[in-house]
């Protein structure tokens, strides 16, 4: 009894570990470009488009070809993505193993967005104005990430054929990939002019005063004025990670509106962002 006993704890061990390393062969494994690991099943693998679903879920995901080193299938089969995507592909899937080898945080902040109903305002020199003051205010938080130089963004858009205007045109993730960072600052300066008014003062006096008559003598006058023009501002910042992803949106409205009333908002802004 004892022996048979023992023989059916012997199978039910023996069966329990079998199971297991069937389960574990079940996964297929895609190694990415980042050195990133993505476990389940693959669905599809189309021309641009690598369909899967982890493991114990339902829900399908899509990557892109260009960001896959390889696949492992569950029955030992490896498939290599390296040579996959055409000429742009290739040189985004560089930066981002650039971008790996150099710590994976590395980040861009994307020249504001003006709205505004002052045209003399919407320039590219205020966009990049903007842009500067948010990398200084992120770098005063001495983060971990490594902030890209603007002028190296900027000209690196301006050699894809990205205008400053066009940018609203282009996904946070497309931006990451041909800048070759992992997350991208997009944001919005909304600056409305309500209009400018006036105030000044003026003092009479008399001159040449006479001892016995103080109201003799010449008038002098002095008048001073000032015109000032009223803004009405609201900073936006999002962060996006290298998938699109938003990761922190927040908005800042100066208490005292003016021209350069973005950069204590982008201070301010800068403190809520939870990168470390």
């Amino acid at each position: 009894m004892k022996s048979f006993l023992k023989f059916t704890v012997y199978l039910f061990m023996l069966l329990i570990c079998i199971t297991t390393v069937f389960a574990q062969q079940k996964e297929d494994v895609i190694y990415l470009m980042d050195g990133g690991q993505k476990k389940g099943k693959v669905i599809t693998i189309g021309d641009e488009i690598v369909k899967f679903s982890y493991t114990g879920e339902e829900l399908q995901y899509e990557l892109k070809k260009s960001l896959i080193d390889k696949i492992v299938f569950a029955n030992g089969r490896e498939e290599s993505f390296k040579s996959a995507g055409n000429a742009s592909s290739t040189v985004n899937t560089t930066a981002l193993q650039s971008s790996a080898i150099q710590g994976g945080n590395r980040l861009a902040v994307i020249p504001f967005e003006i709205a505004s109903n002052d045209q003399g305002l919407t320039t590219d020199v205020m966009r990049r104005e903007v842009q500067q003051a948010c990398v200084d205010a992120l770098r005063s938080r001495s983060l971990s990430i490594q902030m890209q130089d603007s002028r190296t963004t900027n000209a690196t858009l301006s050699k894809a054929g990205i205008n400053l205007a066009d940018i609203a045109n282009h996904t946070p993730e497309e931006l990451a990939k041909l800048l070759g960072v992992d997350y991208v600052v997009l944001g919005v300066y909304d600056i409305e002019n309500k209009g400018t008014f006036s105030y000044g003062s003026g003092v009479a006096s008399y001159d040449d005063k006479k001892k016995d008559n103080k109201t003799k003598g010449t008038v002098v006058q002095s008048n001073n004025s000032y015109t000032s023009t009223n803004y009405d501002t609201k900073v936006l910042m999002t962060i996006y990670d290298a998938t699109g992803r938003q990761l922190f949106s927040d908005t800042r409205k100066p208490f005292l509106g003016g021209v350069d009333s973005y950069k204590g908002a982008l201070k301010t802004l800068a403190k809520r962002v939870p990168l470390k």
